[in-house]
């Protein structure tokens, strides 16, 4: 399939909140109407992505005791910066520290309709992601196949979605570095419980995902209604009834 030029741009956060609540996807990514300001919590766990790209990217400053803690003055409402644990730090350092210099915080890639890499905002530009974090190897001529392992950083605690935003970003590993085998893998950082999240994916499945995605993606362009979808979520979100927003629901 060729790609197409196409007005319709879209993510996995998109996704995201197209699958939670349509209505809420509409009012931001469609309509883009102006929201009540994000929580204490999403400004905490953006800070702390922030820490672990500044560490990885050897920024000045960014020592391993900030990466950790934070700024102690820093507040987010009534609570600290978020810790990290110290189970996570060699993998942080696998990342930073990787030999051959084939790493990545923060990576943006550009897709087209057809899944293959494309310039940011070009007429082909459909899909953006952003990793928190990739190291790739490719030693063909010792016999090593290409392997590239993404991490994504959470500050908060499991939840289904994550499982579709490894399967997506697999996708993005297996089409954007031709990698023979990616590893996505899901870390709590303030957690000191094993990752439940991991995925290995191979060439093969590619076009399992491209099915899965296309398919998902089809469905939120195509809905003409985008029907609110009430939920515990409605307690937070910025178009809520009760935080002025145009919902009628979250009063």
């Amino acid at each position: 399939m060729k790609a197409t030029a196409t007005d319709f741009r879209w993510s996995f956060s998109h996704w995201e909140n197209y699958n939670e609540c349509p209505a809420r996807w509409k009012f931001q990514s469609v309509l883009k109407l102006p929201r009540a300001p994000a929580g204490p919590a999403a400004d905490r766990g953006t800070s702390m992505h922030g820490r672990v790209a500044g560490y990885i990217e050897k920024q000045s400053g960014f020592t391993l005791k900030y990466l950790k803690y934070g700024d102690p003055d820093e507040r987010f409402g009534d609570k600290p910066p978020a810790v990290i644990h110290d189970k996570y730090i060699p993998i942080i350092d696998a990342y930073r520290d990787h030999p051959n210099g084939d790493k990545y915080a923060e990576k943006q890639v550009c897709m087209d309709t057809d899944w293959s890499v494309t310039a940011p905002k070009s007429s082909l530009h459909a899909f953006t992601a952003v990793l928190d974090a990739a190291r790739y190897r490719s030693d063909w001529s010792h016999g090593v196949p290409s392997v590239l392992r993404i991490a994504e950083w959470k500050s908060g605690k499991p939840k289904e979605s994550h499982a579709e935003q490894r399967s997506i970003y697999a996708l993005i590993g297996l089409r954007n570095w031709l990698a023979a085998t990616v590893h996505v893998t899901t870390y709590y950082l303030e957690s000191a419980t094993e990752p439940p999240g991991k995925l290995k994916a191979e060439a093969i499945e590619t076009g399992t995902y491209v099915q899965k995605w296309n398919q998902r993606r089809d469905r939120m362009r195509s809905d003409k209604v985008c029907a609110p979808r009430p939920g515990y979520y409605c307690n937070w979100c910025g178009y809520a009834a009760r935080k002025g927003g145009p919902c009628k629901f979250g009063g």
